[in-house]
């Protein structure tokens, strides 16, 4: 090996043992926070996306007690990610699929990405495995269909009314809200159901969808469920199988 390449190999392994250090500080809650900030300035200071965001997205993983030197740092990293543009979007979809704190990480796919980026990696993010006995991920499927109001989904209903049925009432709720807001003539189809239940687990969720009923106008495709045409109090079936509230 010449001379050269010897520079080169210690100068990789200096960088190397740079980079785990700098990693474990960002890590670290109870690193000093001079450190951590330092270690956040020696990323956000890398030519190298593969390398700097994921280590910046790190500091995602914890808070700290102090309220505004968390969201200094937090922000310090977002602004560093952002700064790589397009190049930290895969590391950023990556970081969403693993982590279960996904508030910060969802702000730099906002910065980040188009809306049609930000609509599919929320897709990928969401489990449809059966988690009801590990509430960080029940957490993070309600987390993620909430930010999913904002958005038209097309050709997802299918695949959100998975959720309809789901353990947790928030992910339940959740799931509804966001089939409302579609513009997809199969909606009423997977929510009428919750018209008649009068579960008190399912409360909030039957008033929302009586009242989109009610907005929208959509049919029923069983109203023979209520055979006096009342569903409940002054609420009504009429003939062409709609819901009005009778006076």
């Amino acid at each position: 090996m010449g001379l050269f390449d010897r520079f080169k190999d210690y100068r990789k392994q200096r960088d190397d043992r740079k980079i785990s250090k700098s990693l474990s500080t960002i890590k670290n809650s109870k690193a000093i926070k001079e450190d951590r900030q330092s270690a956040i300035d020696y990323f956000k200071g890398l030519d190298d996306p593969h390398t700097a965001v994921p280590a910046l997205l790190q500091r995602f993983e914890y808070s700290l007690e102090h309220g505004i030197n968390d969201t200094r740092e937090k922000e310090s990293c977002m602004a560093g990610i952002i700064a790589f543009g397009q190049d930290a979007l895969p590391h950023v979809r990556e970081h969403l699929l693993v982590t279960n704190r996904i508030a910060w990480p969802i702000k730099v796919l906002k910065a980040l990405g188009e809306e049609v980026q930000v609509i599919e990696i929320l897709k990928s993010a969401l489990d449809f495995d059966d988690v009801r006995f590990d509430q960080a991920k029940v957490d993070k499927n309600y987390d993620i269909l909430c930010y999913m109001i904002d958005y038209k989904l097309p050709s997802f209903s299918d695949k959100l009314a998975h959720f309809l049925v789901d353990p947790d009432e928030r992910v339940r709720f959740a799931a509804t809200e966001v089939l409302i807001e579609q513009d997809d003539p199969a909606v009423p189809s997977y929510l009428e159901h919750f018209i008649g239940d009068e579960s008190p687990d399912n409360t909030r969720i039957r008033r929302s969808v009586i009242e989109a009923f009610l907005k929208h106008g959509w049919q029923l495709k069983q109203p023979e469920l209520f055979p006096n045409g009342q569903v409940v109090g002054p609420l009504f079936v009429t003939k062409d199988k709609r819901l009005e509230v009778r006076q």
